[in-house]
């Protein structure tokens, strides 16, 4: 554990793997098992901003209160491949993204953590 104020995707890609007990102390990665994870997580991180869950910006400067709940997530999200019964896969999706998609509870968790943030958008007006 890292007391770092951001966390990498490696970080998040060997946490996942835990969540899916593919991992366990001690034990190093499968590269096949690392890429598959890892290769998924641009669409998940496009996936969130688009459900206006939480947009990761930096992939390499994840913000370290989101981190578990974006290692569930992408858990969640990869468990089919891990997995092939409802009784391993179904635990992993409700306790990350959900489904129907933002119902999870870690999907629950970051958008509680980010809203009411400033977006940096502009605000648009009607005037009468």
């Amino acid at each position: 554990m890292t007391s770092q104020p951001f966390r990498t995707s490696n970080d998040l890609v060997l946490e996942s793997l835990a969540n899916l007990g593919v991992l366990a102390a001690g034990q190093t990665v499968a590269p096949e098992d690392f890429n598959y994870v890892n290769s998924r997580l641009d669409s998940i991180f496009r996936k969130l901003g688009a459900l206006e869950i939480v947009y990761v910006a930096d992939p390499n400067n994840i913000p370290g209160e989101w981190f578990i709940d974006l290692a569930a997530i992408v858990a969640g999200e990869c468990a089919m491949k891990f997995g092939s019964s409802a009784d391993f896969v179904g635990p992993l999706i409700s306790s990350g993204l959900g489904s129907p998609p933002g119902s999870g509870t870690a999907a629950i968790s970051l958008k509680m953590m980010t809203r009411g943030r400033p977006t940096g958008e502009p605000l648009r007006t009607m005037s009468f």
